[in-house]
């Protein structure tokens, strides 16, 4: 089969890069076992992902945020909840995909450090995390329920 000619690289769509962030992190949650169903779309108020653990049958949330280039991780502060985590997922075009794994407590310290960092407050409404914050998170997958 005769390989196509390489496009212009162009800016990928948000949505694009959402679906195929959520759809590659429920395929990882799916081969260590656990059982995944999507929320209804990407406006969902709470979390991309409802996740049942393979042994224990416990159920938690997974808001999963997607980039297909290492920039910043925008990330919405939310009340907090004992069983939502977060999946930020990287999806590139050209390159195997990556994962950080992350506690609402420590996307919630991140963001309150950035804040501060940048003298922001607490209200500032565009919040997130840095990609080097992420990094020490990588498939760090056995910090999810078990």
């Amino acid at each position: 089969m005769a390989a196509s000619p390489r496009q212009p690289k162009e800016k990928r769509s948000a949505h694009r890069t959402q679906w195929a962030a959520q759809f590659a992190v429920a395929s990882e949650l799916c081969k260590r076992g656990y059982e995944v169903a999507f929320t209804m779309g990407n406006a969902t108020p709470l979390a991309d992902l409802m996740v049942v653990c393979p042994t224990s049958k416990k159920n938690f949330l997974i808001d999963v945020k997607g980039l297909y280039k290492p920039n910043p991780w925008v990330i919405k502060k939310k009340a907090t909840r004992d069983s939502l985590y977060y999946v930020l997922a990287f999806v590139p075009d050209d390159t195997n995909n990556r994962f950080f794994i992350l506690s609402q407590d420590q996307v919630n310290a991140y963001i309150r450090t950035e804040l501060a960092r940048l003298g922001r407050a607490d209200d500032y409404p565009m919040t997130g995390i840095l990609w080097k914050q992420a990094e020490a998170h990588e498939n760090k997958w056995d910090m999810l329920p078990q």
